[in-house]
């Protein structure tokens, strides 16, 4: 099975649409196969990138099939090794589908085992910055949740409130077994400007969840940088458009940070690498294994 990684958070304006192509941009660029999975209700990941094929349906039908997606679900974009699902549920028809069902949480989870996703290495979900049923249930199907934080007091906040309650929320029947327990939650320290207040604020966010038992702060940091705002509008993964390989804080090193961090079997190894990469089964099994 593909490893399942959703992007979170309660508040929106944090990044994770950004984070989440830019990485799946990485990851098909290492030739990974990549599905992301646009499940906000505001559809930016289904404009990030560029389609040369757009399937006739999109995440209504994954969602309302129970979690039995179809062929006729999955769009390509021009990228090779990164296919889509759309978001087409701009009101909340769907928030309200789910929440009469008494499966909500697992329906997603579902959708990640059906034999037409074993194709892929990894599935990224992209979620809406708001608490909803359809968040949930992305999130109950990630074998990891990362949730990009800004270094200022209101993110930082929500975060330590919010999107931690939301974890709370979905592991309260862990007790009745793993099939009713979340996967751990990453917080990426995301938009970080160079001021006094800024490191404050992660080296805060680092004190307090360093003995946490589900919450782990990534070592990697993501700066801020207008060439993440020009990639997204020039429509291309950001370590093609910044590939100054020798600035330490360039998107080029910072993505392959992240990605080496997600993906400990790809340490070192850098995309469009002429050399062996690891087995893609071996990646997946290695990093469930890490991030444990």
């Amino acid at each position: 099975m593909p490893v399942v990684i959703s992007f979170v958070s309660t508040k929106g304006g944090v990044g994770k649409t950004t984070v989440a192509a830019n990485l799946g941009g990485l990851l098909a660029a290492f030739g990974m196969k990549v599905l992301a999975i646009d499940a906000d209700v505001q559809p930016s990941l289904s404009k990030f990138f560029p389609v040369h094929y757009r399937s006739p349906r999109g995440l209504s039908a994954v969602v309302t099939s129970g979690g039995n997606p179809s062929a006729d679900c999955i769009s390509r974009t021009i990228f090779s090794n990164l296919d889509l699902i759309y978001s087409d549920t701009p009101d909340a028809e769907l928030q309200a589908w789910l929440n009469r069902r008494e499966d909500r949480l697992m329906i997603m989870r579902r959708a990640m085992r059906s034999p037409l996703l074993e194709a892929y290495d990894v599935v990224l979900i992209d979620t809406q910055g708001a608490v909803g049923e359809l968040q949930k249930s992305a999130a109950m199907a990630a074998d990891f949740m990362v949730s990009p934080v800004k270094p200022d007091a209101l993110s930082a906040a929500e975060f330590a409130t919010g999107t931690i309650a939301m974890l709370d929320d979905l592991n309260r029947l862990a007790d009745f077994g793993e099939s009713f327990r979340s996967g751990d939650l990453l917080a990426l320290i995301n938009a970080h400007e160079r001021t006094v207040n800024a490191r404050a604020l992660a080296t805060v966010l680092r004190q307090r969840f360093s003995d946490h038992r589900r919450v782990r702060v990534l070592d990697t940091v993501v700066p801020s940088a207008a060439a993440y705002a020009a990639a997204a509008t020039a429509r291309v993964p950001v370590h093609d458009f910044d590939r100054r390989r020798r600035f330490d804080n360039s998107a080029w090193n910072v993505m392959h940070r992240l990605a080496w961090e997600l993906f400990p079997s790809l340490a070192n190894v850098y995309a469009g690498s002429t050399g062996p990469l690891v087995d893609a089964v071996d990646i997946a099994d290695r990093t469930r294994g890490a991030l444990a």
